[in-house]
């Protein structure tokens, strides 16, 4: 049966790996959504879209509480989605993706955590350090710290940000490797940015075979949260040591082979398939 699927923050190109269905593009920021009579619907300045099934493809944007919100009103209204809205809520916010990582066995660097007025102070650690301001993407909201006297200055502007912060230590990576998983399959690529911060402004990368361990990492965090995909994000150090950095539960696409979007669209396709009908 042909269902209304809605990409939400996505690429403009699941039409083509979901031919069988009527695939629209929404952006999360220009919509609204209604749950009525066990319907979904989601409503822009054009039309009204009943949803049948969503590919939620929501990264780099500022979140905002009204779109933590909307996955608990998805999972209530029982769409497939891809990933599951319980997966996505679950890591919705940076400290709670950190500490399902955490809950998971896994390496994640050692933070500091500041919340409250004039808090952030007390999370120094030696320079040099990183820290990160609120649930930013994209390397914003980050900053490496090399001194005292650029901390001192620092955290002034801090104190207006009115958000939690994260202090980290700063790593002189060998090498930065996303690991990614789709169900049982697995990918890996090495990166290399422009600066400091790790996947920004990305100049080379190349797909390699995943490092037993990264994958054996990457497999576990899939399971823990029940997800469909899922990106792990490892610095390794030079003891060759592998940190994890994060978890991407919407992970960017691009330099991956193209079965990678056959197997995504598959997942949410055998989710709309138990459907019946």
């Amino acid at each position: 049966m042909k269902r209304t699927v809605v990409v939400v923050n996505g690429e403009q190109y699941w039409q083509g790996y979901l031919p069988e269905h009527e695939v629209v593009s929404r952006r999360l920021q220009d919509t609204s959504w209604v749950l009525r009579d066990g319907e979904l619907w989601c409503i822009d300045r054009q039309s009204a879209i009943r949803v049948e099934g969503i590919l939620w493809r929501v990264g780099a944007i500022r979140p905002e509480p009204r779109h933590r919100v909307l996955l608990d009103v998805i999972r209530l209204s029982g769409v497939p989605c891809v990933n599951p809205a319980s997966t996505l809520a679950r890591s919705y916010d940076r400290l709670s993706m950190l500490a399902e990582m955490r809950a998971a066995g896994l390496p994640v660097i050692p933070f500091n955590v500041a919340v409250g007025d004039d808090m952030v102070r007390r999370i120094a650690r030696p320079p040099p350090f990183v820290v990160k301001v609120g649930n930013h993407h994209g390397g914003y909201g980050k900053a490496q710290v090399r001194s005292e006297a650029e901390w001192s200055d620092l955290a002034d502007l801090i104190f207006t940000a009115n958000d939690y912060a994260v202090v980290e230590p700063f790593i002189q990576y060998r090498r930065d490797v996303r690991c990614l998983a789709i169900r049982d399959r697995l990918w890996a690529m090495e990166r290399r940015g422009a600066g400091w911060k790790a996947n920004v402004q990305t100049r080379a990368y190349q797909v390699i075979d995943p490092p037993d361990v990264l994958a054996m990492h990457t497999r576990r965090a899939l399971e823990h949260l029940g997800a469909d995909i899922v990106a792990l994000d490892f610095l390794e150090t030079q003891e060759g040591e592998f940190l994890l950095l994060e978890c991407n539960d919407t992970p960017g696409l691009s330099g991956f082979p193209e079965s990678l979007r056959e197997a995504l669209a598959e997942c949410l396709r055998d989710r709309l398939g138990r459907l019946g009908g």
